[in-house]
């Protein structure tokens, strides 16, 4: 073992001096010219020598332990000891002493323990300070080879504590903690002993210093740990000591990997473990503090998995790990003890840089140093030219060589245990302000006016975060430092800051902003807020924002991160330790994102459960950008609403606490609240519905937090202003006590939420507006509904509600009269609205008391603060209003508040001379009123009282007797004569004795004396008022008349009041009716129904359908991850696959697609009430006529005729309200046509609406004939004749849309055989077939979906790169003589095999109307085959094939002679004759071939009434169906469907559908059964059809069939070709059918019998080219299938040759350079069609950034992606796989784009501006980095390799999840790096270390290749829209390059197919090239038939066909 330990190391010192001639890491010293040295090293090297052929163990023993003493005493021998293999002699030594131990006890036991600790001790004192003994041993021996030599000791009983113990012992630098593993086990059976034990060795576990020690311990404990439990309780005991001991400790620990260990063992007790197990609860403390410290993202996926049991249930134990896992924040940092730093160094910087330099770092410090500490400095040679060091207490000082002395900056403080972040900006010129600024956490501390320092150096610039050489006791961290060659503005640090620790980028990203959390951006905003215009625009704080350069990547001097960054030297000196580790919140991104989280939510089923789970969730989301980004993209806002509603009753004080302080309340520091993010905010704490909806306790939390914000907090004005002013609050509060959701308690507390908002926000339309509307609308409302109800309505619920709404508004009334004495705030009351009017206006006709009340009060502020109120008031008829309405209602109340308006009333609020006077006139009209009921001695509601007549009478003469003001009142002869009025009323004279009052007499009496001895009034009325009270003193028999002039003024003031009262009833009308329509507009955007009468709930439906719809879009993008490799794959809710609308080339359906069953259920499964019911919302209950439309926009205006404000609304009409919020942000749309969409033989009512952007799609809802957008199951019935399937009117799909970009072209539709339909393509291989009401609608459509083609035209939009689907297929128009020259070119092309017989056929289908979207215009293909039996179909004999040139129905005798019969028959009976009576081609023939895939399962059992067809009349067996359709005399004539020759799937029934028992056979119909010669495989079906499609008997009498069913023999009676009359187009024209019966019986016939198609050609088909191969075209001699051994490597590369290996083959055709092939080295990838452009990234670089190029320039740099691989789909298309385990897909926004007619254009588009990119999907499902990419766009795929062993198929279109390729087992999978798609077939190959496999594009498994003889290194389809023989290239390391293809012709007989790779050839390395070394095949792209190979040494050669 000596022996070979030595050779590593004896061929190193052959290659390098003995020690190093330059000491450049710090430890060890040269040697010196001390002789006293020189001998101790001789000294030692003798001794080494001895040791070397010494035997005995005591020897050994002696030797070891003088040599340790040497090493201690004189450290200089640490070299010599190194430079004699001592090392190697120490584990050579340790590795024999396990056969030298005898029993224990024994003598030569105790020798050998005391050897073994003799090499530890000297093993740990030859290392200890000495770096390069360190990394001498870390790279040429290696904790390996120590642990292979310590293994047999520490298997041995014996020796196993004590060896353990030395591992500690050296791990720890302490060899006191030898014995600690013997010692400790003697205390076992007593645990609290051995705790008490463990405290004597505790001083030595200070700290780990040798990380690999530790780890060579832990792997030793794990053997032994699960069957030692003394062992296990000991190592427990050890790791809760170290994980709570130090940060080092634990950062060591954790990058160990022994977390998972302990999980693993802490999962596996839980069940066993109780309550009180010590050994339980250890573990757990361990397991939080290491997941705190960070976990890798297996061992967060782990965690999280756990979380939920298999009963979906929580297990509380683990939420709580992970709530305390989620506090993690540690980032990626260094770990610095003591002595020690990180050095860079640079050759070409010999002088500061010219403008400055800033250096900035984060920094944690974990205990203050002992005494000064260097942090950071500038050296030139062997002094600091600048230092910034932090002393003892924290203070931060500042050295420069220039002013040479150290100053301290006490302002400049760090804190220990928490992360700072560190600005040092050091100014060259800066006269006026200090040069040195120094910044903590953004914010500036301390400054300084010093030079700055000026000088050249010979000797290179160091750059040094630490210090390597004062000896101080610190320990620190750090996160990152940068050293920049600018000085950065004063407000650019706080941004940096803001970055936050785990930023380590380099500040080249655009968008630097989406890096900032909520609450970092609201710091920020708060900032500049407060800034104001001190903020210039140009400052670098708003370039920041921006996205504008700050830091250019050149003035980076160097960067610290704890990835090395691989442009600068970075050197760590002494004792640093780089921190990898990852939060939880970074995990769960990488495993979930925020879907993660919101599921995790979902789960919890008690209080405690919910409240942990939120703080989970906050912790994940509050300072992770990325999960809050994630929240955002899915709405998960929204859905953490829908989610906490369904769990109100389970919010307690600490989830409410939990969630708000997300929000950014502060509960321990209120004044510290604010809003952090808004959009969180908005959708929950503003769900009133959720809080009313918990306790009373939460209830009061949620609504007293609003106090927080407005009051108590001191950013309230940011708040105000920058958070809640735009977000509704009041609007939002005024809606929820409209509703029912709060109980009638909790008003009040909402009202003064509602007074509070409003006090903050006062303006006209965020308050004033939408309270005063409300009010008055609801006391309007409820006193016409008290006052028109009937008598026994009074004791129902309405007036019940009534009465609380009454009570609400009255309540909301009084927070509004509070708000007004606020005088600022009355101002703008009454700025905003005429308040005299408003008064008037909330008082109404019959107010209640309360009522009164507050409007009392009201006008009483409004009189007071201004002058003019009264005027107005009066000229509103106020005052006569006032007489009419208060009477009825005065009582105490509403008397005290009148009083308080009358003038003289002494009070604080009002003077001697305030009050109006006009205010007596209301007394006095009130005592009139009261006395008139009074004398008629009967009770009134219509009057006050006797009480309140004596109260009148007491205030009026006090205030008579004490005011002069009062007494001025009376000047007025009206205010007298209603005195007047009422003292005539009690008159001794007119009235009977004993009728009046006595006391009320009394008090009327003494006040009228009152008034007539005053002086104000006139003479005349004096006497008046004299003659009734005193009538003795009036001569007898003498009766003065009666005045009534003031009764006939009283008339005319009356009339002029009930004009006015007119007035004011029409306005409240007009207010109420608005009120209603704001109300409705507030339950369509809050989406919620109110609780209304049942004939109201059918017309309503609409809006509860709208909610499904966007809660199920929701929560669609929530689970769109729950699948097999989901983190909870047993909660996932079942799929099942249906065919996927995405169209291959001609336009194949293949691809299957898992939808969550709910998703694909059908729609007419579930009742109209039952889908609308879950939905019912209890609200405000509404009578149908009070409901007006909901389509209105509620516009205000506020001019009156008299030029008052009003608060009256002018109402305009959105009728497109309703769709709105489906359209893209910022899209119009510019118009919209109700159609049909047409899926099978399904279809979906819904609107087509053109935006400025975006084309949508939206079903359910239509427009009617007034261009209001209803419910589509309110449309006419038989708007769109579809017969054989209902109309689906109540589709919950969402909304489908596309970009504008996106559509690529369109043809027109018939349908019915009406030119009335439409199909439009889309560039994602998607269609959408729509049918319009009329043909003048559809070309409507047809000229915009025009003019959208002219206005995005590009170079060439009907193809896509790399897509081999002819151009023909995707048209602008389908005009006649478009479809002739696309018919011609299509022929010319078929005659000259450019295009395959299945090519050519589909054109014909699609040009005759023929479409997949249709089931009734569905593809037809002939049956080509006649052996349905044999073994082995032998296609050399033409028996085998069916006769194209006769019909099916005419392929025997028998059938033709019925056929003749029938039409004879027919003919006979004047009726127009045909052959058949069924067609070739129908929806049921195409869905009873399909019926084993959704949808066409549902559409055939829609076709047959909801039910299966027979069993045995089923499609079972492909012969028996062949039988039926060619010689049975009663059987069908159909042909075939596109799927026999392209999809295999719709052969199985791999839903396991049960189709019930053939009579037959007595067997279960299930899969379809094969001929034999399919060897029961349908892949193999499937490509043995489309060979004899392709073959020459189908090439040759094609001809004779297309005749047929396109041609001249369409309908020729003697070809016995003719079908039912009305299966023809143009037959008949459903137009003129007037008869709606006749009609309708018409469509039937239509759409059930068949439609034949378009006839394309009348004179007979040409024949094809049959000359040479028929495989390939006829201008092209030879292929690569076809000549695959003629291939030969070109003599000469390429011209590019790359430094690296070529890693990428670019092909651009349009470019002339380099005959368009780019070769690419790793990193880097071109874009399609843009020559100058390319992608690059580095995977190594820090910033983990994707940059785009253009020129050689980076344009675009998107930093934290981590890429790793990169693929374009298509032009506009990249995807990208990452680090991350995340695969993301980008958008391309290319430039401004010329149209390709421009002059200079060259064909294509010339772009004048670079790309950029945006991402559009991120795509999980991954458990370890992504290694490969490859893309189709021609079938919308994706697919990704991974390290996890594993390559997932994508959907590119949706960015969902399909299908998983696994490579080997669970236990052993290898990475999967090769990845490709062959773009014709959809087949794709996957490739590891271990094996080639390839499957279809559904993940079908084909064929597997073992690999590991030849590794393959690149990989490529060979290319061709249809070969005979599939071609697959693979390169190997070795230089060669293999063809291979696959079959199953090795199959044994009566097995099933079994299919294999066959090699086709093999090309060596050498081939074609002599004297040059290539290396490995590193890519490979087929160009044409020409194969393009690029190679490790950069070369790129072509393999070429000779001609």
């Amino acid at each position: 073992m000596f022996r070979s330990l030595l050779a590593p190391w004896q061929r190193h010192e052959d290659l390098a001096p003995t020690s190093p001639a330059i000491n450049i890491i710090g430890g060890g010293a040269p040697d010196t010219s001390n002789s006293g040295e020189r001998v101790a090293k001789q000294t030692m090297r003798d001794m080494v020598e001895d040791l070397k052929v010494t035997e005995a163990v005591v020897a050994k023993t002696t030797l070891l332990q003088r040599i340790a003493t040497l090493v201690r005493e004189v450290p200089a021998t640490k070299d010599a000891f190194r430079d004699s293999d001592g090392f190697l002699l120490l584990v050579h030594v340790l590795s024999t002493l396990s056969t030298t131990i005898g029993r224990r006890g024994s003598q030569s036991t105790r020798d050998a323990v005391a050897c073994i600790k003799s090499v530890f001790t000297l093993a740990s004192e030859a290392l200890k300070g000495h770096a390069v003994n360190l990394e001498f041993f870390e790279e040429f021996i290696g904790y390996s080879s120590l642990s292979d030599a310590a293994d047999l000791l520490v298997s041995n009983a014996v020796t196993a504590d004590v060896t353990l113990g030395c591992l500690l012992a050296l791990s720890f630098g302490d060899f006191f903690l030898v014995e600690f593993f013997s010692s400790l086990r003697t205390k076992v059976p007593e645990i609290e002993a051995m705790h008490i034990h463990f405290l004597e060795f505790a001083p030595g576990l200070a700290s780990i210093r040798l990380p690999g020690a530790f780890n060579v311990l832990w792997s030793f404990i794990l053997q032994k740990m699960n069957t030692d439990r003394a062992l296990r309780l000991i190592v427990y005991r050890l790791l809760e000591h170290l994980t709570h001991s130090t940060h080092r400790n634990l950062a060591v620990l954790s990058m160990q990997n022994i977390l998972p260990h302990l999980f693993k063992s802490w999962k596996t007790n839980m069940s066993s473990a109780k309550d009180d197990d010590k050994e339980h609860r250890i573990l757990a403390k361990i397991l939080r503090r290491l997941f705190e410290m960070g976990a890798s993202t297996q061992d967060s996926r782990d965690l999280l998995q756990c979380t939920a049991k298999q009963d979906g249930t929580v297990d509380a134990d683990m939420l709580e790990l992970l709530r305390s896992s989620a506090k993690s924040r540690w980032p990626q940092h260094f770990s610095l003890d003591g002595r020690s730093a990180l050095a860079m160094s640079s050759t070409e910087m010999k002088t500061f840089p010219a403008h400055g330099f800033t250096f900035m770092a984060w920094i944690w410090l974990e205990r203050m140093p002992s005494e000064p500490h260097k942090l950071f400095s500038i050296s030139f040679g062997s002094n600091d030219a600048v230092a910034l060091s932090v002393g003892s207490n924290g203070a931060l000082a500042f050295r420069s060589r220039v002013v040479q002395k150290v100053e301290v900056l006490p302002k400049s403080k760090l804190a220990a245990s928490r992360w700072t972040h560190v600005t040092l900006v050091h100014h060259n010129h800066r006269s006026s302000h200090p040069s040195v600024c120094l910044f903590i956490d953004g914010v500036p501390s301390d400054s300084l006016q010093w030079a700055y320092p000026k000088f050249d150096e010979t000797s290179p610039a160091t750059f040094m975060v630490g210090d390597d050489v004062t000896a101080v006791e610190s320990s620190w961290c750090v996160a990152s430092a940068y050293l920049l060659s600018v000085a950065l503005d004063d407000d650019l640090p706080r941004f940096i800051h803001h970055l936050g620790p785990r930023y380590s980028g380099s500040f080249q990203d655009q968008t630097l902003i989406r890096f900032l959390t909520y609450e970092a951006s609201t710091s920020l905003n708060m900032h500049i807020t407060a800034q104001g215009a001190l903020l210039p625009e140009n400052s670098q704080l708003k370039k920041a924002i921006r996205g504008d350069s700050i830091i250019s990547d050149s003035s980076i001097i160097f960067r610290v991160v704890p990835q090395p960054h691989n442009k600068k030297d970075q050197i760590t000196r002494g004792d640093v330790f780089p921190v990898c580790c990852q939060s939880l919140d970074l995990a769960v991104w990488r495993i979930g994102g925020a879907a993660s989280l919101l599921r995790l939510v979902a789960l919890a089923q008690t209080p405690h459960e919910l409240s942990r789970a939120l703080s989970v969730f906050s912790d994940c989301l509050r300072n992770s950008w990325q999960n809050s980004d994630d929240m955002e993209r899915l709405h998960g806002y929204d859905v953490l609403a829908s989610t906490l509603r369904a769990r109100s009753h389970l919010i307690n004080t600490t989830s409410f606490e939990t969630l708000f302080e997300f929000l950014g309340l502060n509960f321990r520091s209120p004044d510290l609240s604010t809003v952090v993010n808004t959009i969180a905010y908005k959708a929950v704490a503003l769900d009133f519905e959720l809080w009313s909806k918990t306790s009373a306790d939460i209830q009061r939390a949620h609504l007293e937090h609003f106090a927080f914000l407005l009051r108590a907090s001191r950013y309230r004005q940011f708040t105000i202003k920058m958070r809640l002013s735009k977000l509704g609050i009041v609007r939002k509060l005024l809606f929820a006590i409209q509703s029912v959701w709060y109980p009638q308690e909790s008003i009040p507390l909402v009202v003064n939420t509602l007074v509070l908002v409003a006090q903050s926000s006062f303006t006209a339309e965020e308050a004033i507006k939408p309270i005063v509307s409300y009010v008055a609308a609801t006391l309007a409302e409820e006193s016409r509904s008290s006052f028109s109800s009937s008598p026994r309505s009074t004791t129902s619920r309405g007036d019940l509600l009534r009465s609380s709404t009454r009570d609400k508004a009255e309540q909301v009334l009084e927070g509004l009269v509070s708000i007004m004495r606020i005088p600022s705030l009355h101002s703008k009351l009454a700025g905003t609205l005429p308040m005299p009017r408003i008064c008037l206006l909330l008082l109404g006709d019959h107010p209640s008391v309360h009522t009164a009340c507050q409007v009392l009060g009201m006008l009483g502020l409004s009189l007071k603060a201004s002058v003019s109120s009264g005027k107005n008031f009066e000229l509103a008829s106020g005052w006569g209003i006032l007489k009419t309405v208060l009477p009825p209602v005065w009582d105490r109340s509403v008397h005290d508040a009148a009083l308080d308006i009358l003038p003289g009333r002494s009070g604080d609020r009002f003077s001697d001379d305030s009050g109006s006077p006009q205010m007596v006139s209301v007394f006095l009209f009130a005592l009139y009123q009261g006395l008139s009921i009074e004398n008629n001695n009967a009770e009134s509601d219509e009057a006050p009282s006797k009480d309140a007549i004596i109260w009148i009478l007491d205030d009026l003469t006090k205030l008579h007797e004490s005011s002069s003001s009062f007494r001025r009142v009376f000047r007025s002869q009206s205010t007298v004569q209603l005195l007047v009025d009422g003292l005539n009323i009690f008159s001794p004279i007119r009235q009977p004795p004993r009728v009046l009052d006595a006391k009320i007499s009394v008090k009327l009496t003494h006040f009228g004396l009152l008034l007539a001895m005053g002086k104000h009034i006139s003479t005349s009325q004096k006497q008046q008022i004299l003659d009734i009270v005193r009538p003795d003193a009036q001569p007898k028999g003498r009766t003065e008349p009666v005045d009534t002039s003031g009764s006939r003024l009283g008339l005319a003031q009356a009339d002029t009041v009930c004009k006015a009262s007119a007035r004011l009833e029409e306005w409240r009308q007009t207010i109420l009716v608005s009120e209603r329509k704001r109300f409705r507009q507030t339950l369509l955007d809050l989406c919620l129904i109110v609780h209304a009468p049942a004939t109201l709930r059918c017309t309503d439906c609409c809006y509860r359908q709208e909610k499904r719809r966007r809660v199920a879009s929701f929560e669609e993008n929530v689970s769109v991850s729950t699948t097999e490799r989901d983190i909870w794959p047993h909660l996932a809710r079942k799929r099942v696959s249906r065919l996927d609308e995405t169209e291959g080339p001609h336009r194949v359906r293949t691809k299957m697609e898992s939808l969550l069953e709910m998703f694909v259920q059908d729609s007419r499964s579930t009742s109209h009430e039952e889908a609308s019911s879950a939905f019912d919302s209890e609200l405000l209950s509404l009578s149908q006529s009070e409901l007006t439309s909901p389509n209105t926009v509620v516009v205000p205006s506020y001019t009156g005729e008299d030029g008052d404000h009003q608060l009256a609304e002018e109402v305009t009409e959105d009728k497109l309200r309703r769709v709105r919020h489906q359209l893209e942000p910022g899209d119009v749309i510019e118009a919209v046509s109700t159609v049909c969409r047409v899926s099978g033989v399904d279809s979906f009512l819904g609107m087509l609406i053109f935006g400025r952007t975006h084309l949508y799609m939206l079903e359910g809802l239509v427009e009617n004939s007034e261009g209001e957008v209803i419910d589509a199951g309110d449309a006419p019935e038989g708007w769109f004749l579809i017969s054989g399937s209902a109309v689906d009117v109540r589709n919950s799909q969402r909304a489908q849309r596309w970009s504008l970009e996106q559509v690529s072209g369109f043809s027109d539709r018939m349908f019915l055989f009406q030119d009335v339909g439409f199909e439009i393509f889309f560039k994602d291989s998607r269609t959408l077939l729509v049918i319009f009401l009329d043909k003048s609608r559809r070309l409507v459509a047809s000229q915009m979906l025009l003019s959208i083609a002219l206005k995005m035209r590009t170079s060439d939009l009907s193809s896509t790169p790399r897509s081999i689907t002819p151009k023909s297929l995707l048209r602008s128009r389908s005009s006649t003589s478009a479809v002739e020259k696309e018919l011609q070119l299509a022929q010319q092309q078929w005659q000259n095999r450019e295009l395959s017989n299945f090519g050519y056929l589909s054109i014909l289908n699609q040009l005759s109307g023929r479409t997949p979207n249709d089931a009734t215009q569905y593809p037809v293909f002939p049956w080509v085959l006649n052996d349905y039996v044999s073994e082995v179909l032998d296609l050399s004999s033409t028996d085998v094939f069916r006769d194209l040139t006769k019909p099916m129905g005419a392929l025997t005798a028998e059938r033709r002679e019925a056929a003749e019969t029938r039409y004879t028959n027919l003919s006979s009976v004047d009726e127009e004759p045909f052959h058949y009576g069924t067609h070739f081609s129908s929806s049921m023939i195409v869905c009873h071939f399909n019926i084993r895939m959704q949808p066409f399962t549902n559409m055939f059992k829609t076709l047959q009434g909801g039910n299966w067809d027979l069993p045995d009349r089923l499609f079972a067996d492909i012969r028996r169906t062949y039988s039926s359709a060619s010689h049975d005399i009663r059987g069908d004539v159909r042909e075939l469907i596109p799927e026999f020759f392209t999809c295999p799937e719709f052969l199985e029934n791999s839903s396991n559908l049960d189709f019930g028992i053939s009579q037959t056979t007595g067997e279960r119909i299930h899969n379809v059964k094969l001929p034999a010669w399919a060897k029961g495989d349908p892949l193999l079906f499937i490509v043995m059809h489309r060979r004899v499609l392709e073959g020459h008997y189908v090439s040759k009498n094609l001809p004779a069939w297309i005749d047929l069913i396109w041609g001249c023999k369409q309908r020729d009676v003697d070809s016995v070709n003719v079908f039912h009359p009305l299966s023809y187009e143009g037959a008949i024209d459903l137009d003129k059918i007037t008869n709606d019966l006749e009609r309708q019986a018409t469509v039937g016939i239509i759409h059930n019998f068949g439609q034949t198609p378009k006839k394309l050609f009348t004179s007979p088909h040409p024949p094809r080219n049959l000359e040479g191969f028929l495989s390939l075209p006829v201008t092209i001699a030879r292929g690569v299938p076809e000549d695959a051994l003629l291939l030969a490597r070109d003599s000469m590369p390429f011209k590019v040759v790359l430094d690296s290996a070529v890693s990428n083959i670019s092909v651009d055709l349009f470019d002339a350079k380099y005959s368009g092939i780019r070769p690419l080295p790793l990193g880097a990838i071109g874009l399609p069609s843009i020559s100058h452009e390319q992608i690059e990234w580095d995977w190594n670089a820090s910033d983990h950034s994707l940059r785009l190029v253009s020129h050689g320039k980076v344009t675009q740099v998107i930093e934290q992606v981590a890429p790793t691989c990169a693929a374009f789909a298509d032009q506009d298309t990249l995807v990208t796989g990452s680090g991350d385990n995340i695969v993301r897909v980008w958008r391309v926004n290319q430039g401004q784009v010329a149209p390709s007619g421009f002059v200079g254009a060259s064909g294509r588009s010339r772009r004048h501006a670079s790309s950029t990119l945006s991402m559009t999907h991120i795509l999980r499902g991954h458990t370890e980095r992504v290694a490969c990419i490859a893309t189709s766009r021609t079938w919308s795929v994706i697919v990704s390799g991974s390290e996890d062993g594993s390559a997932i198929v994508w959907d590119l279109n949706r960015g969902s999840y399909r299908h998983s390729i696994w490579h080997g087992n669970e236990s052993l999978r290898a990475e999967v790096y090769l990845s490709a798609i062959n773009e014709s077939t959809g087949y794709i190959a996957t490739c590891s270390v271990s094996r080639l496999m390839l499957h279809t594009i559904n993940a079908r498994p084909i064929a597997k290749l073992d690999t590991v003889r030849a590794l393959i290194t690149s990989l490529a389809f060979h290319e061709r829209e249809y070969s005979h023989l599939d071609i697959l290239a693979t390169g190997h390391d070795d230089g060669s390059i293999t063809l291979w293809t696959w079959n199953a012709d090795g199959t044994p007989a009566g097995m099933q197919a079994q299919w294999e790779f066959v090699e086709v050839r093999r090309m060596s390395s050498g081939e074609g090239v002599s004297d040059v070394a290539l290396g490995s095949v590193t890519a490979l792209k087929f160009i044409g038939e020409r194969l393009c190979a690029g190679y490790a040494s950069g070369l790129t050669y072509m393999w070429t066909i000779p001609t």
